[in-house]
């Protein structure tokens, strides 16, 4: 099999080729194209929920596709919208439900809600990236943690951000090879020690980014010269243990509201 380092460099040397190609997918390109014709027609948040194709390309685009069935729980956090610092977006660990939350926003632009970029040309291009990604995973894990950790390094302003996204803890466990084991101590001391292997600022620089990439690589394959099975449920943001959490809760807090 084609080493991770060598898959990854093919892909992002050309990225507009490779992301042409996942486009022109005969079934990407039908979804996109409906996408494209029907989201600006939609004009409240009703219609939206209730298109289940758009609502799903949508959810995918900002990598919430798992939780697609949980159309009840979306419905208040876009009602909610992100003005009250309160409100369920802004409560959430995760910051993909805020994203999406910010994307479509008909708490604060109501039927124009849908005619923003975020909507619109955003989602798309989001929504062919995921595609990339998950492709990839379905080939390599590694390349599909590498691509991943490309898109969001800059995003990780702090340590506490490594270790509330599972696939870049992945990334970084593998990268410096640390324990499994490690993730079982006490949140202090994983900061400490995360604080003691890496300078968060390196996120924000492309050329470290990237070597870290080069050294995940090498460590990936060596450790995975046979795969097992996929690791996708790191990618599930949505069921990992905080926001399960955050799940229980507003399931509760909708049986309370009478959803």
């Amino acid at each position: 099999m084609i080493s991770t380092s060598t898959r990854y460099q093919i892909i992002t040397n050309n990225m507009t080729r490779t992301k042409a190609l996942i486009e022109n997918d005969t079934v990407v390109k039908r979804e996109i194209e409906y996408y494209n014709k029907t989201i600006k027609t939609i004009k409240t948040l009703d219609d939206f929920i209730k298109n289940d194709r758009v609502f799903k390309f949508a959810m995918k685009a900002y990598g919430l596709e798992d939780m697609a069935f949980g159309k009840a729980l979306i419905k208040k956090l876009l009602q909610e919208g992100l003005s009250n610092p309160t409100s369920m977006a802004n409560k959430m660990t995760n910051p993909l439900y805020k994203e999406f939350a910010k994307a479509f926003d008909f708490a604060g632009k109501g039927a124009e809600a849908t005619s923003a970029a975020s909507a619109t040309t955003g989602a798309v291009e989001k929504y062919v990236q995921q595609t990339l990604e998950q492709r990839e995973g379905d080939d390599n894990q590694g390349v599909r943690l590498a691509l991943y950790f490309k898109r969001k390094a800059s995003s990780i302003t702090t340590t506490m951000g490594i270790l509330a996204d599972k696939a870049i803890m992945e990334f970084v466990q593998t990268t410096f090879s640390i324990p499994k084991a490690a993730a079982k101590a006490d949140i202090d001391v994983q900061v400490r020690q995360l604080e003691k292997l890496i300078d968060i600022k390196d996120f924000q620089d492309p050329k470290k980014v990237d070597k870290l990439i080069q050294r995940f690589s090498a460590m990936w394959d060596m450790n995975n010269a046979s795969m097992s099975a996929p690791i996708l449920t790191l990618f599930n943001q949505s069921s990992d243990q905080g926001v399960s959490l955050d799940l229980m809760m507003s399931i509760a807090n909708l049986k309370r509201g009478g959803w």
